[in-house]
């Protein structure tokens, strides 16, 4: 299910009043992680040693994928944030 998510990457969305990118999904943490538009340039995930993903640095949100209740389902903030989707 998450798969699809990943062609969205680098796309623009409104979201509670922002302009947000999608920058990575994080299939292990079942987790999406978008930036404030502005920040976008200076966004990354640090990584450890090993490559894993430990602190994501700047201004990056974090928004679960799955809905808590139904695991077939996304989350009700990734639904809310893909209603916002900018189309170019």
């Amino acid at each position: 299910m998450h798969i699809q998510l990943t062609k969205l990457i680098g796309q623009r969305f409104l979201f509670r009043g922002k302009v947000w990118i999608i920058v990575e999904i994080l299939r292990e943490e079942d987790a999406l992680v978008i930036v404030p538009e502005q920040a976008a340039p200076h966004q990354r995930i640090q990584a450890d040693q090993y490559g894993n993903a430990m602190r994501l640095s700047d201004h990056c949100k974090t928004l679960p994928l799955s809905n808590k209740d139904n695991a077939d389902e996304y989350s009700d903030d990734v639904m809310e944030l893909l209603s916002g989707c900018i189309h170019e």
